[in-house]
């Protein structure tokens, strides 16, 4: 009998090293197997030709299948060749290298035909580039223009949500304007200033034609801005970063050198006190009583700096954490319970935490910048419980279309709506959170899947939900982070024109997809649009092959003579 041993990872089962073969050695596998195989020699098997390949019957089996069923497709066809894999291998690496590595624009253009081998078929010059760039931009344009008037013709009017901001190059401000939801862009556009009468013309011109009307505006506290939301009567919604960053800019570094300062006094101190008490000089009695004394007193001004520094240090922890807790408030619903809080306490809530802020400050003698900013973040908060109220008016008059009974309305407010704005900002959360509020998610759930309506009427009443908590918006993050990547293409081509930035928008809108497939065209308009890529392909020409130099011959020719005279 076979003894076992008492190392666990003796009596485990070794796996095999996983072989990774590239894409020409497997087509060259295919191609020796099938050669062999035409033979037609009765004693070689399937099975042997494969071991005489030294290649697994089952992979070589797997291998010839997916062959015979791309077979049809030309373009599969050839890169399952020798010659057809050799080309992908070399575009791919070409592609690797000129996104990670090599310039952008026109020449990095250059050097992706060059490294690939295509600019033996395709004319790689600036000026060849530039003209086929200009017929893809004209094509772009005309692409998103007529998709735009195509989705909005005969569409009823519909109220949307713009997120407004500015970002700034070469000392001029550039407008944009991105519907809140979908993400869709409406504006990207350098001007000569960014006043609320520049932003009105503006989106005038832009919206002319559509049936879209603003109903809420999300940004800073820009007094443009907020003089464009209230001459179109719309509702603005000031974003939270910027009254949370107020209280920061005004509080956290002045708390924290506070606390730096009373901690280097505290560590003076005691290092002063370790010396002295260590360190007793050998005297008469009354030295010895005096050097006591002097402990007594180190000992005393030790106990005084660390309580100090202790207040410090609280001071700056509980201001960062109202601030963090000011955030987690502005919620149409509690986070914690589930349910809608009405304005008031939110209000009352926000209040709270400002108290602690303020009263913080004075105890720290803040300067008076930093309660400035203080007074700014309270209007900010201020602002944003009103656009709360003006919020629920809205969802009330959104229940109240819906026709619902008085136990369904109930369960609309309390698993509905909450179920539905949880799913929104889930991917929001941190690790932690998440761990902290899946009980509540999933209760919410639970409720959803037990309730005795039927199945037709709970998707609908999420698709409802899920519309209503999406008019919710409490910060303008997805304009700061469009104004990053403008800010870096404006980087990467120096400068960036009015049809540059056209095109730019209508890629962004018609053509990048989000996790779930859709651009925000599609999430928009909740039609479907053309693709942009490959109507690109289809209509617009690339240039010709590069046209055989006298130089070129004459190099070749030199060529050939130096290898016969070798």
């Amino acid at each position: 009998m076979n003894s076992v041993s008492n190392i666990s990872i003796d009596n485990t089962t070794k796996k095999r090293p996983k072989v990774n073969r590239s894409h020409l050695v497997i087509s060259n596998k295919i191609i020796a197997f099938n050669e062999i195989f035409a033979l037609k020699k009765p004693k070689q098997s399937a099975r042997e030709i494969a071991s005489f390949l030294e290649i697994p019957n089952s992979t070589m089996r797997s291998w010839r299948e997916g062959r015979l069923a791309i077979d049809s497709d030309v373009e599969e066809a050839f890169f399952m060749t020798p010659i057809g894999e050799a080309c992908l291998q070399r575009i791919t690496v070409a592609a690797m290298m000129s996104n990670k590595c090599g310039p952008s624009g026109i020449l990095g253009m250059q050097n992706f035909l060059y490294n690939s081998g295509l600019d033996k078929y395709v004319a790689s010059s600036e000026g060849a580039l530039q003209n086929f760039w200009n017929r893809c931009q004209a094509y772009i344009l005309k692409f998103g223009a007529y998709e735009e008037s195509l989705s909005t013709r005969g569409m009823t009017e519909r109220t949307i949500t713009l997120g407004l901001d500015e970002m700034f190059r070469a000392q001029l401000p550039c407008l944009v304007a991105i519907e809140a939801v979908s993400r869709y862009i409406f504006l990207e556009k350098f001007t000569d200033d960014r006043t609320a009468k520049t932003w009105k013309s503006e989106l005038d011109k832009r919206l002319q034609g559509t049936n879209f009307k603003i109903g809420t505006v999300v940004s800073d506290l820009c007094g443009a801005l907020t003089s464009f939301t209230k001459s179109i009567g719309a509702i603005h919604s000031p974003d939270l970063f910027h009254g949370c960053y107020e209280i920061s800019k005004a509080t956290s570094a002045s708390l924290s050198s506070q606390e730096r300062a009373a901690e280097k006094k505290l560590n003076k101190a005691e290092e002063k006190f370790k010396k002295k008490s260590e360190k007793l000089r050998m005297s008469t009695k009354m030295e010895i009583q005096q050097q006591k004394e002097e402990i007594d007193v180190l000992r005393k001004r030790c106990e005084d700096l660390r309580i100090d520094y202790k207040k410090r240090k609280d001071r700056r922890e509980k201001s960062r954490e109202a601030n963090k807790k000011i955030g987690a408030i502005y919620h149409p619903i509690d986070i914690e319970s589930g349910l809608l809080q009405p304005p008031e306490t939110v209000e009352a809530r926000f209040k709270q935490q400002l108290d602690v802020i303020e009263e913080n400050a004075k105890e720290a003698k803040l300067s008076e910048s930093s309660f400035n900013r203080i007074e700014k973040a309270k209007r900010a908060f201020s602002l944003m419980a009103i656009y709360l109220s003006n919020f629920f008016t809205v969802f009330y008059a959104f229940i109240n279309d819906m026709n619902l009974d008085p136990q369904q309305t109930i369960f609309f407010n309390e698993v509905i709506f909450p179920l539905c704005y949880f799913q929104i900002i889930w991917k929001r959360f941190s690790k932690q959170d998440k761990v902290k509020y899946a009980t509540l998610l999933q209760m919410l759930q639970t409720k959803l899947q037990e309730a005795p309506w039927l199945e037709s009427l709970k998707t609908m009443w999420m698709l409802n939900g899920k519309e209503l908590a999406e008019r919710f918006q409490r910060s303008s993050s997805f304009l700061e982070g469009r104004n990053g990547g403008l800010s870096l293409l404006h980087h990467r081509f120096h400068r960036l024109s009015e049809r540059d930035l056209k095109v730019l928008g209508i890629i962004q809108n018609f053509h990048v997809r989000h996790s779930d497939g859709t651009t925000a065209a599609e999430r928009l308009f909740k039609t479907k649009h053309g693709d942009l890529f490959k109507s690109l392909v289809e209509n617009v020409r690339i240039p010709g092959r590069p046209k055989r130099q006298h130089h070129d011959i004459k190099t070749r020719q030199l060529g050939r003579e130096k290898q016969r005279a070798a």
